[in-house]
Order: C-alpha cells, then structure tokens, then sequence
C-alpha cells in the first residue's frame, strides 16, 4: 500500500471529495468539508484512516494534503463565479501546519483563486494545537490575522485545559463524533451540552459531526449547536455529484 501511495500521491491520483455542512437553525448548507479519497486501480478504495497515517509516517502529508488544498480552491472559485457562498473547511496536518512560509503559502494561493480567507476554515486536531502549545498559538495566531477561520477538529479527544484554549485563536469546535453518537446516554448528552457551553462562553461556533439521524440532529439543535455534518444529510462525494447535490438542496 505503501509503494502505491507514493505513486498515487506522485501522479496526482488523490482525489477531494466533499461534505455539506448544514447551518442547524436554518437547514441551509453553508459550507463543506474537504476530504482526501484515494482508489488504487488493484485495491479499489482505500479508506483515510489507512492511507492518512500512512502518508503522515512517511512524509508525504505536506504533498497529499496540497493536492487536497489545491482542489479545493479550484473548486471554491467555481462556486463563487456561481454565486453560491460557501465556506471551505479543509484539513491541516501537523506537518503543513509547522511548515516555515505556510501562512505566506496559503495567501499567495487563495489569491491566485480570487477568494477570500474569510471563507477558509482551517481544521487543526486538538492533539496537533496542543502538542507544541506555544508555537502552534503563535502559528494560528498569524493564519487568523491572515483572514483564515480556525476550527479545533475533534474537539473533547484530547486533553486542552481551559486557559490554553482560551489562549488559541480559534473560531469553531468541531465536536467529536464520539460525543454525537453518545446522545442518548445522560453523560454523553451532558458532555455535548457541556462543550456547546463551553463554546458559547468562549464565543465560538460549534460544529457537530457524524450526524447519523434526524433524532440526534434535532437533540443537538436543541443543544443550541451552530452546524450539523454527517450522513444524516450527505456522505462526502465527488465535486459534480455534491454539484447536484446542492441544486437538489437549495430546491426545498
């Protein structure tokens, strides 16, 4: 799998595909998240909790990731030559994250698509954000004075005490789909209402995902969550399919 993810990476095999984002109090999708996809002609599909480690212990992120990114303002541009106004959440490795210039990387590129930062959210994991606390505040510090939207994804996996998240210059908390799937049992319902809270105090926007039914999406609506993600309302798909997709959506 290995040799083949050189391969693909290198010939530009890696695919973005996308998933709505639906703002909870109006119903309308609002933004997608991009995501990495990988079909090898031999193995078929390869799922992401297989390749993205992979790529990660080798070094090729950075490259992977670009692909992602690229794609993804290329599509988003499209968009915007639409007329549809739609955010951009895209995933940041630790790699990319640390990277010397990325902040001045990132400007020259959403420049080039003739988009706004302001429309880009960047995803960082809780463990990335706090592994290196001090040089990951000071590098989401600098994207947010850049125009980017910051989002700690899986948000309440991780271990952040109270005055380091306050520390971070983040805009969302992506919570985890682990809390999501535990809304009917009273702690799990508590732990999400207690992170919503939590969000709310900081003045952050709360992303729930892995949203799977309309009972858990309309706990979490009751919970006062900002944004809903998950099956419930469209699995990641190829940019044509999320395309119609959309057209479909905005009809209702």
């Amino acid at each position: 799998i290995q040799n083949r993810l050189v391969n693909a990476v290198n010939s530009q095999r890696i695919q973005a595909w996308y998933q709505p984002i639906i703002e909870a109090s109006t119903g309308a999708c609002s933004g997608v998240e991009v995501l990495a996809r990988w079909h090898d002609d031999e193995l078929g599909w390869i799922g992401p909790a297989t390749f993205i480690p992979i790529a990660e212990s080798i070094g090729l992120i950075r490259e992977l990731g670009q692909q992602v990114w690229l794609a993804s303002l290329t599509a988003a541009e499209s968009w915007q030559r639409q007329g549809l106004a739609l955010s951009i959440a895209v995933n940041v490795s630790k790699r990319q994250l640390f990277k010397p210039y990325f902040t001045e990387q990132l400007l020259e590129e959403v420049s080039k698509h003739h988009i706004s930062p302001g429309s880009i959210i960047l995803e960082v994991t809780e463990s990335v954000a706090l592994m290196d606390v001090e040089h990951a505040a000071e590098r989401l510090q600098e994207l947010k004075e850049a125009g980017f939207r910051i989002a700690i994804d899986d948000f309440g996996t991780g271990y952040s005490s109270l005055s380091q998240l306050h520390e971070m210059h983040v805009d969302e908390l992506k919570i985890d789909i682990s809390f999501v799937r535990r809304l009917n049992d009273p702690r799990g319902l508590s732990m999400t209402q207690a992170i919503i809270n939590l969000a709310r105090a900081l003045n952050l926007k709360t992303v729930a995902e892995g949203v799977e039914d309309e009972e858990s999406a309309a706990r979490l609506r009751e919970l006062g969550v900002d944004y809903l993600q998950g099956y419930h309302f469209a699995r990641p798909m190829p940019r044509e399919d999320f395309e119609r997709w959309l057209a479909q959506h905005n009809k209702h």
